[in-house]
């Protein structure tokens, strides 16, 4: 079983990992394409959203366990 500080850095390591999609998408290096649409925009959308959540999940955590 991990534990918690091992938890809380692959919660990092994710978080870092979508900021660097989100980069990508922005400098238009990446796209995302559905049923011929350019869905770039959305999944920017949706990381920022992501990311924000991961940040309250890992401040949560570090909060409940100083």
């Amino acid at each position: 079983m991990e534990t918690q500080t091992e938890i809380v850095q692959r919660w990092r390591d994710l978080r870092t990992m979508l900021i660097r999609q989100l980069n990508m998408f922005e400098r238009g290096a990446l796209t995302l394409r559905s049923g011929g649409l350019d869905m770039s925009a959305e999944a920017a959308a949706d990381l920022r959203r992501e990311i924000l959540e991961f940040d309250a999940l890992i401040a949560k955590d570090e909060a409940d366990h100083p």
